[in-house]
């Protein structure tokens, strides 16, 4: 039984290749996808591979069937064959088949061969990405994206977080870099109602805080307003600056948020019990900052409550 199977699989290749069926004979040399462009004239090539057949030389000629219309491949060399094809308007896809024509050296003389490819798909790509104009940079800074096809709602997403996205032509939108952690490569996406499109890796570097103050000195009780400041506005979410210290009973502070928009922060600290150390500001995609704290006992501050309920009032003050 599996010979017989055998032979009949042998016997139906042997039937296709004789009536002149789908040959690997003919390549094709055409990507499935190819951007637009403003001719609308696309390069459809192909070549013929002798696969050790004696093919007599200039004999051969090629065909092209597409959208169900014949037309002649100009011959580019002995057996390498294009087609400019014009897309019609609005058409995006088509399909196509080759036809070529040969002669055959046999040991009865010369015979003229007739080969047909398999089917094929063209698709005429109107959106793509080139790619970023840079694939890395901090959180804040904008970065531009340029490709063919963008439209208005467009967005970029990375690492899963949708950045703010500003279209500016069909052929670049630009976005700004989200808060998030640094050194760090995140997958980049742009998102749109036509199909999303994968953008590679992006990597967030790290970004500095500055502050007004490189050590703070307060004696029990005293007050100061420390100020940190961004090089860029902050996101629509603001950015959330986590305050901590390894003194916790000499520094008392509340949080500090940056708002949307704006690029520095104030907050009134206050001296607790006398003691030494360091605060320490840390938020995504930030360096960690450290500010020297001594804080020491003084006569006044020793009969002074400590109060941390301070008011937006003592800002004026200082």
């Amino acid at each position: 039984m599996k010979n017989t199977k055998l032979g009949l699989v042998i016997f139906l290749c042997v039937l296709t290749l004789i009536a002149g069926g789908c040959s690997s004979m003919i390549v094709n040399n055409t990507p499935t996808q190819m951007p637009q462009n403003g001719s609308e004239i696309y390069t459809i090539a192909m070549s013929v591979s002798p696969q050790g057949v004696h093919i007599v030389p200039h004999s051969c000629s090629a065909r092209i069937v597409i959208d169900g219309e014949i037309h002649r491949m100009d011959k580019n060399s002995e057996f390498a064959y294009a087609y400019n094809y014009k897309r019609p308007a609005g058409q995006h896809k088509t399909k196509y088949y080759y036809e070529i024509d040969y002669q055959k050296k046999t040991q009865n003389g010369v015979r003229t061969k007739f080969k047909r490819s398999k089917l094929y798909n063209l698709n005429i790509i109107n959106r793509y990405v080139i790619g970023f104009e840079s694939n890395r940079g901090v959180p804040g800074s904008t970065i531009i994206i340029l490709g063919r096809g963008f439209e208005e709602g467009d967005y970029v997403e990375i690492g899963g977080i949708p950045c703010e996205t500003v279209f500016v032509s069909p052929n670049s939108l630009s976005f700004v870099v989200p808060m998030l952690g640094h050194n760090d490569k995140y997958h980049a996406k742009l998102i749109s109602d036509n199909g999303d499109i994968g953008l590679g890796p992006f990597q967030i570097d790290q970004v500095a805080f500055h502050t007004n103050l490189s050590d703070i000195s307060l004696e029990s009780g005293e007050k100061q307003i420390l100020t940190v400041s961004i090089d860029f506005d902050a996101p629509q979410e603001g950015i959330t600056i986590d305050a901590t210290t390894n003194v916790p009973e000499s520094i008392i502070m509340k949080d500090i948020f940056i708002p949307a928009g704006a690029r520095s922060a104030s907050v009134v600290i206050q001296g607790g019990i006398a003691g030494s150390g360091m605060l320490y500001l840390t938020a995504d995609g930030f360096e960690e900052f450290k500010i020297p704290v001594e804080v020491i006992s003084s006569n006044e501050g020793a009969n002074t409550t400590i109060n941390d309920d301070f008011t937006d009032d003592e800002f004026l003050n200082f």
